[in-house]
Order: C-alpha cells, then structure tokens, then sequence
C-alpha cells in the first residue's frame, strides 16, 4: 500500500465525489475558555486507550460481533452529530430535523465503514502519541503513524481535534497530514449539493453504502 493511498484511506476517504481539500484549520469562536493541562491529559489518555481498543478489536476474527463491537468502540469517541453539522455547514440550518437524521445516519455508516477498513489496513503500522496542542474549541491530540515493513516511508502525521463531551471526550475533527477531514467533507457535500441538490447528495450516499466491494 503505497503513502498517498494510506494518507487518503486515513482521511476516511472521500466518497469520490470532488477532488480532496486542501489544509485548512477550522474556525473557532474566540469565546471559549482555555482547556487545563489536566484536562488535556485525560484527552490524550481517552483517545490512546480507544485507539488501542479499536486496533485490539480488528485483530479478531471478522464477525458480526466484532463488528457490533466495532460501532460501540466508535459511537464512544466520534462525535458524528458535530462531524455532520461542521461537514454540511451553513446548509445544515436549511434541513429538517429528518432530513438531518437522514444524513447523519448515512454519514455515520460510511464513516464506520470507512474507519474500520482503514484502521485493519493500518495495523503494521507503529503508532505514536506525539504531545498536544490547545485549541479554542478543545485539544488536538497528535500522533505519528510509520511503517514497520516500510522503514524508509516517513510517518504520517495523525491529529486528533476533541472537546469535552459530559465526563468524557469526542472526537470532531481528523487531521491526516495536515488535511482536515472536515474541511474535505465539506467542499465536496457543498459541490454537489450545488450540482445535483439535496437529493443528489443523499443519493450518492446510499449509493456508496451499497458499494460492498469497494473502498470509498
């Protein structure tokens, strides 16, 4: 598996609609309160433990109970209502609370999909916690993924923007070298649905849902 597909794959990909995004950060209301060194700690520490659950998982034998184990371990940490929200941006106040549900549920199945196979593609890879870093809405969590076969491969770069969600964390943002999967999200849903409409956004998502075979 070459560099560029690894990189794409942990962006989740792109549900070949438009061409990927360039880096971008993502905008922040200036009025939230900074986040403690200890509260960052405990982000860091939640994120390295689910990370390691979900790679523990992947190497059972592939069942429908892993995969039912798989969907909990995700729903723990991905915040798919903000991913959603962030992803549709100003066109999210347009839908209706159905259509919202809709498209959240579909994101959420390709995203799983998508992370689940990326994630079992990755699993020679050594990966490591690299500190963090404060944003306003929370804390990136950064870490590096290099290859152990690949020892001349440079790492990737794998951040991880979460913000406190009750007791816990949640993850609403993946930066993949550098590249937002937000910020891909949300030039590819706004290009299409400026084509092709609502519909046609909802429909290139069932259809990518019923694409078994293939890797989005």
């Amino acid at each position: 598996m070459t560099r560029l597909s690894i990189i794409t794959g942990l962006l989740l990909a792109s549900f070949a609609l438009v061409a990927p995004a360039d880096a971008e950060e993502m905008p922040s209301s200036g009025s939230e309160a900074p986040i403690s060194e200890a509260e960052t700690a405990k982000a860091e520490a939640f994120i390295r433990t689910k990370h390691n659950k979900v790679r523990a998982v992947l190497r059972k034998p592939d069942t429908p109970a892993r995969g039912e184990e798989l969907t909990v371990l995700l729903g723990e940490f991905l915040d798919y209502d903000r991913l959603a929200k962030l992803s549709l941006d100003k066109e999210w106040a347009k839908r209706s609370p159905k259509e919202r549900a809709r498209f959240v549920s579909l994101l959420r199945q390709l995203v799983e999909r998508q992370y689940q196979r990326n994630m079992e593609s990755t699993l020679q890879y050594r990966v490591k916690w690299v500190g963090t870093e404060p944003i306003e809405t929370g804390v990136k969590v950064k870490s590096s993924a290099k290859s152990v076969k690949k020892k001349r491969q440079p790492p990737i770069t794998i951040d991880y923007s979460m913000s406190p969600a009750g007791t816990e964390w949640k993850v609403f943002d993946i930066f993949t070298d550098e590249v937002s999967l937000v910020k891909n999200y949300k030039r590819q849903f706004r290009r299409v649905i400026k084509e092709e409409g609502w519909g046609g956004l909802i429909g290139r998502m069932e259809k990518k849902l019923n694409e078994k075979d293939e890797l989005i």
